[in-house]
């Protein structure tokens, strides 16, 4: 089929770009309304296409079968056009869900007849699907990432992983696809994909003939060409069938619209980007690519309005696009983004709640330490006051030269309820990336150009990634130190012996046998990241991620061998603030008061405080952390500290002998957490939700008022030795309102980073309207709530994360 010239477009439409502006407001709203009422179903060619591409291309190197799946996908997957001039599906159908077999199947049997939930809602399955799954289940089973991993774990360590992860102490990350990180964007817009395949057609021809020092490498570039060849062909199938719907269209305006969409599809992303509407197509394709190769893994576009910015300018400075078009196709994006799902487990599911991790990274600071806020960065921010979208999902990176103007549309987003933005310390976080990759020898500019990923970690945009090797519930290490090693919920010994409970003397003596568990538990993950490194490296690397990270194809290496220039994995910890303020209720009504003995506590903890109600509220009026209390604060930073040291002192390090840093987050593992896990001295019941984030107070305990909490939640971590750190406030709408609330919150975050907070996170929103929604949810599908370093649609949550979010402390002032 010929291409599409530009000269015909303008035949139609002298207007650019040539968008049928008088309908795309309701184009917006009809796209956005299927997404949210529409059942998602699993969409069954991925799955079919692993079954046949592993089977053709046996005995080919695993980095060259993951190119021709991807290949695959791109070239075979039905593709359609559905009103957005912003093309480009996760799937073959709207809503739908693909499926990762190669990471772990054992969902497959174990829910198939349960509710399987996504971002969205539920996902069907329908007859076919369940047929096929059937039989992915049996080509898969015992060859996943986790059953290898299982196995290869017992054979050389002894160590099983299923009670572990029944007990709720771990959460295998390496049974999902993931890894953190932002993709080089701005290559592909400045310089093309086409000009990225000469670079690597380069690199080919200068490690050839084929040695055995250089094998992998020529796999890699072998990998690296289709994949790019693969993104170019898709995009040129999209241009395809813009021509031919545009064939049979009479009205002019939508004729226009589906002709650009074919030029602009010819044009990106194997050609440099010559506008904001071909920029927006470029990142889009880009971005979706990423999520195709490796789904549900944090793929964050980084500091878009960045890269984004000097497309925007000169269209505008030129007289080509006014802000109120931009601002429509950026709202026909953040539908495209609204769009993307996976089904990976009911434990993930529980874990993440959907979270996809697409957070777009504003302020900062530019190379030369500058105030980086612009325009495109404001109306970045006017685009999700309207959306109210649960992704893409927003981060300020909060600095004393911030504009105001930035700063007060900051809050006015905030005032919306949704979450967002979430405030990132870029103090901190340049600081952290200095230090982290100091032995890399990283530079300030590459420091500064920070982004987050994911939910709350931090890297450099398009040279850093990150691994999530596998993430500890740290309220189970108490459980475990309480307990003698048995776990009361699995009726199993997990942990080693350090000794009863009832025959410790002292607290130091309690605190002793709960750093003996801590270290255990950090020396076992140690042996568990290095085989779970392994089989990502071995059996699920990813092309086309790699060939979009700084320093895979400069070394002919892939991402998880180590291509990156900056690299790590880490290891996730929650449930800190259950443990620590355990801890402080041991201290205080066992050892320091003497109002119990430990065989009471442990009694009514057995029952779950049924006919012990008068201990659980003592329990619960036991010093708690995020009050300003200077014994507490100290407790806190000592379980903090102990926890980095503990990683430190074992040269914690990964499959590719990189050193692990640990981030404190949640994301929904508390709920996930919070099943497996007895009841605690904290008050909390058994299988409630334990204390989200990291730093944030357990609900309702924090009495002292904002100003005492912040104090606390401040001093609570290292947040430059920590990856991430994590905290959720919750304010009543009216303490927001108007100047005075406005002044209040930035006072309130300047004090808070001025601390060395790293990051927190607000929701607007009263616990009544929250109750309401719970109890009718028809009349609330759109309300948006922040969880953790994301936001979700609040109705679709599972019920114990909407119950923890009610429960959190909300203050009027």
């Amino acid at each position: 089929m010929k291409k599409t010239s530009l000269a015909e477009v303008k035949e139609y439409q002298t207007e650019y770009p040539a968008i049928a502006w008088e309908t795309a407001e309701t184009r917006i709203k009809d796209l956005k309304e299927f997404l949210l009422n529409a059942p998602q179903q699993f969409a069954p060619e991925r799955m079919q296409y692993v079954l046949e591409i592993y089977n053709k291309h046996k005995g080919e190197s695993m980095i060259y079968i993951r190119a021709k799946l991807f290949e695959k996908l791109l070239t075979s997957q039905p593709i359609f056009l559905d009103g957005n001039p912003v093309v480009g599906t996760m799937t073959s159908i709207r809503a739908g869900v693909p499926a990762y077999p190669e990471y772990n199947v054992n969902w497959i049997k174990d829910e198939i007849d349960l509710a399987m939930m996504s971002h969205l809602g539920e996902v069907q399955v329908t007859a076919e699907i369940r047929k096929l799954m059937n039989e992915v289940y049996n080509a898969w089973k015992g060859h996943t990432n986790l059953d290898q991993a299982g196995a290869l774990l017992m054979e050389l360590h002894g160590i099983n992983l299923l009670p572990l992860v029944q007990s709720g102490l771990l959460f295998p990350a390496g049974s999902v696809s993931q890894g953190l990180g932002v993709a080089n964007y701005p290559r592909v817009l400045n310089e093309g994909m086409g000009g990225m395949l000469k670079d690597v057609e380069a690199r080919l021809q200068a490690v050839l003939p084929v040695k055995e020092k250089t094998k992998n490498q020529i796999d890699f570039y072998r990998a690296a060409k289709i994949v790019l060849k693969a993104v170019i062909a898709w995009a040129n199938r999209y241009a395809d069938l813009a021509e031919e719907t545009a064939a049979n269209e009479n009205n002019p305006h939508i004729k226009a619209e589906l002709l650009e969409i074919a030029e602009v599809c010819r044009r990106v992303p194997e050609h440099p980007a010559r506008n904001f509407r071909e920029a927006v197509q470029a990142f889009w394709f880009t971005h979706l690519a990423l999520e195709l190769d490796q789904a549900g893994c944090a793929t964050s576009p980084g500091r878009y309005g960045q890269y984004m910015y000097p497309f925007y300018k000169k269209d505008v400075e030129e007289g080509r696009l006014t802000r109120k078009q931009a601002m429509t196709l950026l709202k026909f994006q953040w539908i495209k983004h609204l769009e993307i799902g996976v089904y990976q487990g009911a434990a993930n599911a529980r874990a993440l709640s959907g979270h996809t991790g697409q957070t777009i990274s504003l302020g900062g600071v530019t190379a030369d330490g500058k105030d980086a806020t612009n325009d495109l960065e404001m109306l970045i921010l006017d685009v999700q006051i309207a959306m109210k979208n649960i992704q893409p999902t927003l981060s300020v990176f909060y600095h004393h030269g911030m504009r105001d103007d930035f700063l007060h549309k900051t809050v006015e987003l905030i005032r919306c309820g949704g979450g967002q933005p979430q405030i990132m310390n870029n103090t901190v976080a340049v600081e952290r990336n200095l230090q982290r990759w100091s032995h890399k020898g990283i530079t300030l500019e590459d420091a500064r150009n920070v982004a987050n990923f994911g939910c709350v970690s931090t890297g450099v945009c398009g040279k850093s990634a990150l691994l999530i090797e596998s993430a500890f519930n740290i309220s189970k290490i108490f459980e475990l130190t309480l307990n003698n090693g048995f776990d009361p919920v699995t009726k199993k010994q997990i942990g080693p012996k350090t000794g009863a409970a009832e025959d410790f003397q002292g607290f130091d003596d309690f605190y002793t046998a709960f750093l003996a568990q801590m270290d255990w538990a950090v020396s076992m993950h140690r042996q568990i990241t290095y085989v779970g490194g392994m089989m990502m490296d071995k059996k699920t690397p990813s092309p086309f991620r790699s060939v979009m990270e700084g320093g895979c194809i400069e070394r002919g290496i892939h991402e998880e061998a180590g291509g990156p220039y900056y690299y790590q994995s880490l290891l996730n910890v929650t449930g800190g603030m259950d443990a620590v303020n355990s801890l402080s209720a041991v201290k205080h009504l066992v050892f320091d008061q003497k109002t119990l003995t430990m065989e009471e506590l442990k009694k009514a903890l057995g029952a779950n405080f049924k006919g012990y109600e008068h201990i659980q509220k003592l329990c619960l009026a036991a010093p708690k952390h995020g009050n300003d209390n200077p014994e507490m604060d100290a407790l806190t930073q000592r379980v903090y500290t102990d926890l980095h040291d503990s990683v430190d002192s074992f040269q914690q390090q990964n499959y590719l002998e990189e050193r692990i840093a640990i981030d404190a987050y949640s994301v929904s593992l508390h709920n996930y957490f919070g099943m497996l896990t007895g009841a605690l001295p904290t008050g909390r019941q058994a299988g409630a939700a334990l204390t989200d984030g990291s730093v944030s107070a357990m609900p309702g305990t924090d009495v002292e008022g904002p100003t005492a909490f912040i104090n606390s939640a401040a001093k609570a971590i290292d947040t430059v030795r920590y990856g991430a750190s994590h905290c959720n406030m919750k304010f009543h709408p009216t303490a927001l309102q108007g100047t005075t609330g406005t002044r209040m919150l930035l006072s309130l975050i300047k004090s808070y980073c001025d601390m060395g907070g790293s990051h927190i996170q607000f929701n607007c929103v009263d616990s009544k309207t929250l109750q309401d929604a719970q109890n009718n949810s028809a009349n609330y599908k759109d309300l948006v709530i922040r969880v953790a370093g994301f936001s979700a649609y609040f109705t679709r949550l599972d019920k114990g994360v909407q119950d923890e979010i009610i429960k959190r402390t909300e203050y009027q002032a």
